[in-house]
């Protein structure tokens, strides 16, 4: 088989080059230590993902996920990450602060300065819906230049967002104002399941990944997940990327895992690498 084994479409930007370096938690997002290793994955460094990507032969979209600081800096971070193993990264998002009256022009100095692409945004974290008029002109210009925009859709873990600011009814609204605006909701939008397949199945530019999701909670139908996989396999084969949020979700256990959801192999090959692929040549042109 040509090609990467996968396309990892949600990867977090690991914050240290090395082991050595000192690594500190957000407190908006502490609540995630109860669910993962969070301190262990926070010290996962640059060379830990290089080697993961390089040992299962995946290929890399870098996502400047953002809660708290200032953009420009995972912005940065991420280029500079993608400039340094072009072989592995496929392309990088950027992101921007709605609240910040500048955030346009953010956006912009990282697509034009830095070579990314898109916008990456998380409502939860930073108490924005999705429909906020404020998100309009980020919407509008990624539209315009065939930008995608990510977005947190489902349950989130910080102290301080209600988990409403997730439904994907939200991102339907958005798909109404903007027909033609690349759309990939993050995370899959649990426990708002058959919202999110309804909203893919309806919005031709629309798709979802399931970052730090373990396939075998999507595969027990005692998970929520249960319509899922099915529509993996059918009406939606076309529209799911496979997303880690790496270093949640390393790839030893997510090949282990990834047959208890028994797609097809037609659906199997679109879902870890072609929607992806096409996709990536869309925006990045590779």
């Amino acid at each position: 088989m040509s090609g990467p084994a996968f396309v990892d479409f949600r990867v977090r930007p690991p914050r240290l080059d090395s082991v050595a370096d000192e690594v500190s938690i957000d407190p908006e997002v502490a609540p995630y230590a109860r669910l993962y290793d969070l301190e262990d994955n926070e010290r996962m460094s640059a060379d830990d993902l290089w080697a993961e990507a390089e040992k299962h032969n995946a290929q890399l979209v870098l996502q400047a996920e953002y809660e708290s600081g200032e953009a420009r800096h995972v912005n940065d971070r991420v280029a500079e990450l993608a400039a340094r193993r072009p072989d592995l990264v496929l392309g990088g998002i950027a992101t921007a602060d709605p609240r910040d009256p500048h955030a346009l022009a953010e956006l912009q100095r990282a697509h034009r300065e830095l070579g990314l692409r898109g916008w990456v945004f998380q409502p939860g974290f930073i108490h924005v819906h999705a429909t906020d008029p404020r998100c309009y002109p980020l919407y509008a210009y990624c539209e315009r230049e065939g930008h995608p925009v990510t977005i947190h859709t489902g349950i989130n873990f910080s102290r301080t967002g209600s988990i409403e600011f997730g439904r994907p009814l939200y991102i339907e609204q958005v798909a109404c104002t903007f027909p033609d605006l690349t759309i990939v909701c993050n995370h899959g939008g649990w426990p708002w399941v058959t919202e999110t397949i309804a909203v893919l199945w309806k919005h031709e530019n629309v798709f979802a990944d399931f970052g730090a999701i373990a396939p075998k909670y999507m595969a027990n139908p005692a998970g929520g997940w249960a319509p899922m996989p099915h529509w993996m396999n059918t009406q939606l084969k076309r529209k799911v990327l496979l997303g880690t949020d790496w270093p949640m979700l390393h790839y030893d256990r997510l090949l282990d895992e990834l047959p208890l959801l028994e797609l097809s192999d037609e659906s199997y090959d679109a879902y870890v690498r072609g929607n992806a692929l096409r996709l990536v040549e869309r925006v990045w042109g590779r």
